[in-house]
């Protein structure tokens, strides 16, 4: 149930924000003085529990299940609280650092949103501009060198290591087995996969499976066909699928040319990501903030 849980909370936290006035038994939070009220907080909060009804996950005793030792809702709604914490203080500096956005771009922007998303408003839009350039500037002087690219290539060829392979696929043992022993005495896998195999999508194939890197399949066939040699059969493997039996073509690793590029954004982003956290740490240790839990109200069916 946990895992469910955690797959749920992966698709809902999003950056959204408006900003009024109220009473302060309407007021959830201030951040150095501005108020985060009720009426914002729900709209986010319906927003969220909108996504999480809509994940295949869901069911209707969630909300009370245990998650880290708290009930579910009680973290989802200390999670869209932090959430606007959060939006308010990147939207108090970028406003201290004179960042705007034109209405072309906001209007640019919208009309793509809206597409995926009918509840975004142009303020949405707005924030999310904002923010997004607060961090281009907090990261404008961020680079990565080659020979850092160069390095991490060598140091983690296993991640760019492919293999080529084969497989039959059979629902119990005692096939797998025989169809094992069938072939240890020579007979054909091509033939044998296209006789026996329940995998549908690659038996008329002779069981081909393409070209694959690491941790596309389930780790148990994962954890063997990378060990095999090439041309080498291996014994069934049981997978939830079923029992495997895998022939390898051989494994290679990508030529670094090849993945460059794909190394040099990964390690940028790293980069980017420490940049924003350290900034906005520093925000938060300056930040006069006070939380009201008390004042939320929401509700779940």
């Amino acid at each position: 149930m946990k895992r469910k849980i955690a797959l749920i909370l992966s698709f809902v936290f999003i950056l959204l924000l408006t900003v009024s006035c109220s009473t302060k038994k309407d007021v959830v939070a201030t951040v150095n003085g501005e108020n985060i009220t009720n009426a914002e907080y729900k709209k986010v909060f319906d927003q969220v529990k909108a996504q999480i009804e809509s994940s295949p996950q869901y069911t209707k005793d969630i909300w009370n299940q245990d998650y880290q030792g708290k009930k579910f809702l009680e973290v989802v709604k200390e999670n869209v609280l932090e959430n606007l914490i959060t939006q308010k203080l990147l939207l108090q500096e970028a406003r201290k650092r004179n960042i705007t956005v034109s209405d072309k771009e906001i209007n640019s922007e919208y009309e793509k949103e809206k597409e995926v998303n009918k509840d975004v408003t142009k303020e949405d839009v707005k924030n999310y501009l904002l923010i997004t350039k607060l961090f281009d500037e907090y990261t404008k002087d961020v680079k990565v060198t080659p020979e850092e690219v160069k390095k991490y290539y060598d140091d983690n060829k296993s991640q760019f290591e492919v293999v080529k392979a084969s497989h039959i696929l059979v629902n119990d043992e005692k096939t797998a087995d025989e169809i094992y022993n069938r072939l240890m005495r020579g007979e054909d896998f091509a033939s044998l996969a296209k006789e026996y195999s329940i995998d549908t999508a690659t038996k008329d194939s002779g069981g081909d499976l393409g070209e694959f890197p690491r941790g596309v399949m389930v780790s148990e066939f994962d954890q063997v066909v990378f060990s095999l040699k090439k041309g080498e059969i291996s014994k069934p493997v049981k997978t939830t699928y079923g029992y495997h039996i895998i022939k390898s073509e051989g494994a290679t690793v990508k030529p670094f040319e090849e993945v460059k590029d794909s190394i040099e954004n990964h390690l940028l982003n790293n980069k980017k990501n420490e940049v924003i956290k350290e900034k906005y740490s520093d925000l938060e240790k300056a930040a006069k903030i006070q939380k009201f839990p008390q004042n939320i109200k929401v509700t779940v069916s």
